[in-house]
């Protein structure tokens, strides 16, 4: 930047429930950070545990949200939000390690193209050599996923245009919050990071994957991987983003492709792991909230700046063989 420029501010939000264990790594990665203009916010969402007293013994100068009651992902952020001063909005997991640059590195493509309103980490998995993300993929069904999962983390050294940001790191532009909106708060948890990608692409804002960027994420850490919570949320936030976002044209022309993934999600979910509760108790959540996403989805539709084409270009069909074979070891693994 030059020396008479403005000074960039960035807000970090941590959101924390029951996660004492893992937040002393995560602040102190988050406080030794190169960009130092920064503030970070924890969000404790009415834990049990000893996260308070540790955030206030051994972190005294973060900013410190104590809410009565656990508003989910989703509400703590937004609780953090409303305290945040920065022009950009960085989203960090509380089971995160952020590497010291991470952040100059992840602010730097923001401050050459003002088009960019989302930049995503290269999200290690903890203890091994391994991606977790390097941004997120949507499906021609509507569904979010980790891009580069399980592979080298040498892989994909490059700059470049994805989809989503996975929001376990995570940076977003003020303004573009300010012109579609934060996380939905209908979500609660999962899916609502590539609810908030899928409405800026369609309002014309650019999202891209940060090489340089590097967080280290246990990942799964609050609510387990097929747990009844991670099924129901899961499942129901998946419709959520499907119907507020998908354009009625890709809808029709990749209506097959929804039927495919919905077909393998109730084999896998609930012939395979027996999670009818949660697997149905989420369908009917979905139809019952269907006014109100319908009544959300107009609004977004309305600000649609891209075409259909140009969607397209960034989705990754259902039929993909890389994406099948992955989604097909997963379930193996599962």
């Amino acid at each position: 930047m030059n020396s008479g420029a403005k000074p960039v501010k960035v807000s970090i939000i941590v959101v924390n429930w029951n996660g004492s264990r893992f937040l002393k790594q995560c602040l102190r990665s988050l406080s030794d950070q190169t960009s130092t203009n920064c503030e970070i916010i924890l969000v404790d969402n009415g834990s049990s545990d000893d996260s308070i007293r540790l955030v206030q013994e051994l972190f005294p100068r973060i900013k410190l949200i104590q809410l009565a009651a656990n508003l989910g992902f989703t509400g703590g952020n937004a609780a953090g939000l409303s305290l945040a001063g920065g022009n950009f909005i960085a989203l960090v997991n509380n089971d995160t390690r952020a590497e010291i640059n991470w952040l100059e590195k992840l602010l730097q493509p923001m401050l050459d193209d003002a088009r960019i309103g989302i930049c995503a980490s290269k999200l290690i998995i903890e203890g091994t050599n391994r991606i977790d993300s390097v941004g997120d993929g949507v499906t021609t069904a509507g569904v979010g996923f980790n891009r580069g999962h399980t592979e080298d983390r040498s892989n994909y050294r490059s700059l470049q245009p994805v989809f989503a940001a996975c929001a376990a790191g995570a940076l977003y532009r003020r303004k573009m919050i300010d012109e579609i909106g934060f996380l939905d708060e209908d979500f609660f948890l999962y899916d609502e990071d590539v609810d908030l990608s899928f409405r800026a692409q369609l309002a014309g804002w650019k999202c891209v994957y940060v090489p340089d960027a590097i967080v280290h994420h246990k990942g799964n850490a609050t609510a387990v991987r097929l747990s009844d919570t991670h099924v129901y949320y899961h499942t129901r936030n998946l419709e959520f983003v499907w119907l507020k976002n998908m354009p009625a044209g890709l809808m029709l022309r990749y209506a097959h492709h929804k039927l495919v993934q919905e077909i393998g999600s109730f084999c896998y979910l609930c012939l395979r792991h027996g999670k009818w509760r949660p697997y149905l108790g989420a369908k009917l959540d979905a139809v019952k909230m269907f006014p109100r996403m319908w009544k959300k989805r107009r609004a977004i539709q309305a600000r649609r700046r891209v075409s259909n084409a140009y969607l397209r270009s960034l989705m990754t069909s259902m039929f993909n063989f890389d994406f099948v074979w992955q989604k097909v070891r997963q379930m193996i693994k599962g």
